[in-house]
């Protein structure tokens, strides 16, 4: 925080205290000086010499919040909050403290509405609140203060904060009642449109979020982050020809965003003569890339997914943008997970089974990498540790397609369950 007067960072006229004296305006001047054991010292001077100083107090509690004397900087509030206990400004002051040096969002969230109560004229009060708890991880309070808010600031920004609030507590029918109320008073925000989409999708429900999407087009033909959740939504369909098409879309509209790629690099299964298309739109990607990884992970996924059936010898490409992968990045699962595959083909179990293993030290939750190595280690002879690795697979399976079988509520995609060159 800067070493400024708490009451300048707080836009408060010092009209509202006491007179500043000597003593305050040493202290001050101190801090803007940075100046924080000098500055406590004449804080410390004006409360002993006016007790009922309200804004010694709040400046003592803010420079030895800093100091990290925190014991002191409380007693200090209190002594604030018990002579401001009723000034709006005060409270404030209070709810900025707890938020800032003393890290208390319970107790800046209590402050933060009794000053919304006793400043009504302050119409963004409950505004401010229902972010700032939000943001804290209150969503309950955020919750309270929202509704509180409505009555006087029925805005599109508050109904969108609180349809955030009732999705961090999975109350979806409410979280899709306000997203829906902010989107019909601001038809024009895309965020708006996004946020209520992402409700239908989290919960599966994908005609729906098609419908939303579909509506929120009649207003942005070029949003990338429409057409992106509306590929999704058809994904989720299982259109998968309307999905690759929204991903090549969203991939003309915004060519350095991974997600089109990433969801593309899920389904080449499904890509059928698009599929020299989406490798070509790999390939630039990882050109227009070099030290990202993920674009030679996809481009070498892409070609291991036009290999003929026995023929090991054109995987040699496709194990070579591995390499290069994961010399940029050596903790990617996926591109071990890859490499494993690759070497399977190629004969190569041993040096397969470090690369599936590995895969599997850092995505312990992906069922692919335990197919592939099962059949590695039953090649190399290893039938008890083959045996444990498909008994994980099938057990991984059934827990992944049980969850979120399409891996939409959040995180990076996963690897398909029924993995290249099986």
């Amino acid at each position: 925080m800067s070493s400024i007067p708490l009451l300048l960072l707080l836009g408060a006229s010092t009209a509202v205290f006491a007179q500043v004296d000597e003593r305050l305006a040493a202290g001050i001047a101190a801090l803007k000086a940075n100046d924080l054991a000098g500055a406590a010292v004449k804080f410390e001077e004006a409360t002993r010499q006016n007790p009922n100083n309200v804004e010694a107090w709040l400046l003592l509690a803010q420079t030895d919040g800093k100091l990290q004397k925190r014991d002191a900087a409380l007693e200090a509030a209190r002594k604030a909050e018990t002579l401001g206990a009723e000034n709006p400004d005060v409270l404030q002051a209070l709810a900025n403290l707890y938020s800032g040096v003393l890290q208390d969002p319970v107790k800046a969230a209590s402050m933060g509405a009794r000053y919304a109560e006793r400043k009504p004229q302050d119409t963004t009060a409950w505004h401010r609140l229902t972010a700032y708890c939000l943001s804290s991880g209150q969503p309950e309070r955020a919750i309270e203060a929202g509704i509180k808010g409505l009555k006087s600031d029925d805005s599109p920004e508050l109904h969108d904060l609180l349809g955030q609030a009732y999705s961090e507590r999975r109350q979806w029918m409410e979280a899709r009642a306000e997203f829906g109320e902010a989107v019909k008073l601001s038809p024009y925000d895309a965020d708006l449109h996004f946020h209520l989409a992402r409700v239908y999708l989290i919960q599966q429900d994908f005609p729906g979020a098609i419908q939303v999407l579909e509506n929120a087009r009649k207003y942005f033909d070029k949003s990338p982050q429409i057409e992106l959740a509306l590929g999704v939504a058809w994904y989720g369909q299982r259109d998968f020809a309307k999905a690759i098409d929204q991903f090549l879309h969203t991939i003309q509209l915004a060519p350095d965003v991974p997600q089109p790629y990433i969801f593309l690099g899920r389904m080449l299964d499904h890509a059928g003569e698009r599929l020299n298309e989406v490798t070509a739109r790999f390939a630039a990607y990882q050109a227009q890339n070099p030290k990202n990884s993920l674009g030679y992970v996809l481009h070498a996924k892409a070609l291991i997914a036009q290999l003929p059936e026995g023929d090991p010898t054109p995987a040699q490409p496709a194990l070579e943008l591995l390499q290069q992968a994961l010399a940029l990045k050596e903790n990617d699962a996926e591109a071990h997970y890859l490499a494993g595959v690759v070497l399977v083909r190629q004969g190569e179990f041993a040096k397969a089974a470090a690369h599936l293993e590995r895969s599997i030290a850092l995505n312990a939750s992906d069922p692919a990498p335990h197919y592939q190595l099962a059949r590695a280690y039953a090649r190399l002879g290893r039938k008890e540790d083959s045996e444990r690795e498909r008994a994980l697979h099938e057990k991984l399976s059934n827990e992944v397609n049980g969850a979120d079988p399409l891996g939409l509520t959040g995180g990076t995609p996963r690897s398909p369950t029924a993995p290249p060159g099986k």
